[in-house]
């Protein structure tokens, strides 16, 4: 599998990581199904999710709201966060643009040290506070869509 949709609701810590082989592994309160190439997750109920799946992905789209999202092991063509309230982004080992969609949220990004990136900031009102520095043409965007939010990224 190559794309992943995952909604995880009412958690308050989120881990994504990449496992060492080509196995997903999800909490025991999920719905899950799969067709080709693509695996729709749904977790709910859970305060602490941890989701694995193959290290590499060309897309995925996850939904989150009032979180701490934290990203292990993992390169993706992109991912799409769409989330709500105020998240906490935090990444490790990670290799892909991110969009992250919100109306009227905050969100801060934690990336590591040396992370070449580069930002774009679409949609009406939204800012990006970027406290680290920007890599011109890196092939990892990080972009802000959405209404009236902000992003503040920090390493």
């Amino acid at each position: 599998m190559k794309d992943y949709d995952i909604k995880i609701k009412k958690a308050e810590e989120v881990t994504i990581y990449g496992t060492d082989n080509d196995t997903i592994v999800v909490p025991s309160k999920v719905k899950f199904d799969t067709d080709r190439d693509q695996a729709d997750i749904d977790i709910e109920g859970v305060a602490k999710a941890l989701v694995g799946i193959p290290p590499e992905a060309a897309h995925i789209e996850l939904f989150i709201e009032d979180a701490v999202l934290n990203l292990k092991g993992i390169s993706f063509e992109r991912m799409e966060i769409d989330g709500e309230g105020k998240l906490t982004i935090s990444l490790e080992d990670v290799d892909g643009s991110i969009d992250i969609n919100m109306i009227k949220g905050t969100a801060e990004l934690i990336v590591p040290s040396g992370f070449a990136f580069a930002t774009r900031c679409e949609g009406k009102n939204n800012v990006i506070d970027c406290q680290v520095p920007l890599t011109e043409g890196a092939k990892n965007v990080i972009e802000l869509n959405g209404k009236n939010s902000t992003l503040t990224i920090r390493s």
